[in-house]
């Protein structure tokens, strides 16, 4: 069975041309997931993340339609979840340079996987908690899988980041004591039904690839409290 590929956004080409630096000689370790939704996405029964040099993978075989029958109005899969790490490596600082939203969808009478979206706030607070927050990446691709008669396909949608938000660089402390460093994940897809006779499955959940680009940088105290889009003071 083929897969069914769309590229979504005219950044995807550009985000690949990112140039950064080899990744670090040890990469994070999970200290602890909390689940918004565990009837999704549930820490120790069906949230899957793999943190490699270049990917960090989520993949959530659960996360489904709150119905399989739309009557004409749209279906949402929905998972929020944070993830606490520890052990970041000393000098070097991480960006999501482009996204892969995969997955099986089995559809009928013109359903469609319209769209998918990813939202990713990094925390770093160096001294009080939310000192520091950045949306590394809050994607909405348009991916059009289906809506003409029945789907039963593989499907693979890759989009790009148009805009890298640089994550603090790490001095070492990340992750110990009370430095809570957490990726705050909102992952959403979305299906219409233009007969409202149709029914939608996510047959295997979905699994998002987050493109990991890393780049050598040197801490500064004064930068580092100053990190991020939102800050204590703001």
């Amino acid at each position: 069975m083929r897969a069914y590929t769309v590229l979504a956004g005219i950044f995807l080409m550009l985000s690949r041309l990112v140039q950064g630096d080899p990744p670090p000689p040890q990469l994070p370790v999970i200290l602890a997931i909390v689940s918004d939704t565990p009837g999704q996405c549930s820490p120790g029964q069906n949230v899957n993340i793999t943190f490699s040099p270049d990917t960090l993978r989520l993949d959530l075989p659960v996360m489904r339609f709150g119905t399989e029958g739309h009557g004409r109005a749209d279906e949402l899969a929905l998972c929020q979840f944070t993830v606490e790490y520890t052990s970041w490596w000393y000098k070097y600082r991480f960006a999501i340079q482009n996204l892969t939203y995969k997955g099986h969808l089995t559809a009928t009478d013109g359903v469609q996987l319209y769209q998918s979206s990813a939202n990713t706030v990094f925390r770093a607070p160096p001294d009080v908690w939310n000192v520091s927050m950045s949306t590394m990446i809050d994607n909405k691709a348009q991916t059009a899988i289906g809506g003409e008669g029945d789907f039963d396909e593989d499907f693979k949608v890759d989009s790009g980041n148009p805009q890298l938000e640089w994550s603090t660089c790490m001095d070492g402390r990340e992750g110990t004591g009370d430095f809570k460093t957490k990726l705050a994940f909102t992952l959403t897809a979305t299906t219409s039904d233009k007969t409202g006779n149709g029914t939608g499955v996510l047959t295997r959940g979905m699994t998002f690839d987050f493109g990991i680009a890393w780049e050598e940088c040197y801490p500064k105290r004064a930068v580092k409290n100053a990190c991020g889009q939102t800050r204590i003071d703001d």
